[in-house]
């Protein structure tokens, strides 16, 4: 049964309390244990008190990061409502003000945290667009990745799927900016940088997809990557030019809310990190999919079967991402840092940083929010 319990949690995100009896009975299993090992303490685990405004996991190494954002990037998150999302964001915030009720559980304190973090803003607490979201990256990219690979031979189709890619990569790219910066009059800016995106992507998929026709069947699936691959190198840096213009705070390790000075160099750092793990999770999938269908194209089940194209690539496809989407944000940590001689290429900025820090010491490095 409680295996069976678990796995209807895990569905429905259920993470209210335990039943009274379950509860009585643990009471009583309690008392049964702590009689026979009266010397044993609770482990701090499940007593200390979580910090909800730090990742659960240590952000210092790999496997750390990679938990963290496993846990913010679950898809199951965009089909909570908008009322339950709100209501664990006050969860969050009377935990942290120690207001919560008494009878509330650790499980739901996390429980509270994920849906918090995958659904608001980090830097306003605006609760952001569904499709925005890093969760949605899952089921949205399982859809367009897969329709790029499969129609590629049409032009049209081409421009279509490159078209929707830029249009989804624009609303995650401004959703999970650096909103430290914003100002009243971005959204024009906003608007022309999606439309020179999209035209860029869509261009270098039609040229690719030429160049590539002629190098045998595999190769030239590989179009959609190339163009993919562009469009990062595009529309990330346009849809965040406002953080190159106008620089992102940066800040000594221990002191996140001490911001010294808003960096340029600190921003392209940032966006340049978010372009790689963009590619880096578009890679594998994208890559090796034409490969392993071209690979199973011989066999006699596939040539009987000709309709399992599809559910095999789209299978292929959520497995890939379901891994990558993870590995590839775990690349880099969420709050970076850098060298303090980097400010050093702008000339300006290490002058204003020398003026602005008045710290006992000798500040080595900063850090700043690259974004996701």
């Amino acid at each position: 049964m409680d295996g069976v319990r678990f796995l209807i949690q895990l569905v429905s995100h259920d993470k209210s309390p335990p039943d009274e009896s379950n509860k009585k009975k643990k009471s009583d299993s309690g008392k049964n244990d702590k009689s026979q090992d009266s010397g044993k303490k609770e482990s701090p685990k499940s007593t200390e008190r979580i910090n909800v405004d730090k990742p659960l996991w240590s952000q210092d190494n790999y496997l750390g990061r990679w938990r963290h954002f496993a846990f913010i990037t679950d898809f199951r998150t965009i089909f909570v409502s908008e009322e339950k999302l709100k209501a664990a964001k006050k969860l969050c915030e009377d935990y942290k003000a120690k207001k919560e009720a008494k009878d509330t559980t650790r499980d739901e304190i996390i429980y509270a945290k994920k849906l918090r973090d995958s659904s608001f803003h980090p830097d306003n607490g605006e609760l952001m667009n569904v499709l925005g979201r890093m969760s949605s990256q899952f089921p949205a990219n399982v859809f367009i990745t897969t329709g790029m690979l499969a129609f590629y031979k049409s032009a049209a189709a081409v421009i279509g799927w490159q078209f929707l890619n830029q249009s989804f990569n624009a609303l995650v790219n401004y959703t999970n900016r650096n909103a430290q910066i914003d100002q009243e009059d971005d959204v024009r800016v906003i608007k022309e940088a999606f439309i020179f995106a999209a035209v860029s992507s869509c261009a270098t998929a039609l040229i690719s997809r030429r160049i590539l026709s002629r190098r045998g069947p595999v190769v030239s699936r590989w179009a959609p990557f190339l163009a993919v691959v562009v469009g990062n190198m595009v529309n990330l840096p346009i849809m965040r030019q406002r953080e190159i213009i106008r620089g992102i705070p940066i800040s000594p390790k221990d002191q996140e809310s001490m911001a010294i000075m808003n960096s340029k160099i600190a921003s392209i750092k940032a966006i340049s990190e978010c372009v790689i793990c963009r590619i880096v999770m578009a890679a594998p999938g994208m890559i090796l999919i034409p490969v392993i269908m071209n690979r199973i194209k011989p066999y006699c089940f596939y040539q009987l079967r000709p309709w399992i194209r599809f559910p095999v690539e789209i299978s292929l496809c959520g497995a890939f991402l379901l891994l990558m989407i993870p590995s590839a944000l775990a690349i880099y940590p969420q709050r970076n840092s850098m060298k303090t001689s980097f400010l050093k290429i702008n000339a300006n900025e290490y002058e204003e940083f020398q003026k602005n820090y008045k710290g006992k010491s000798e500040l080595d490095r900063v850090c700043y929010n690259k974004g996701l």
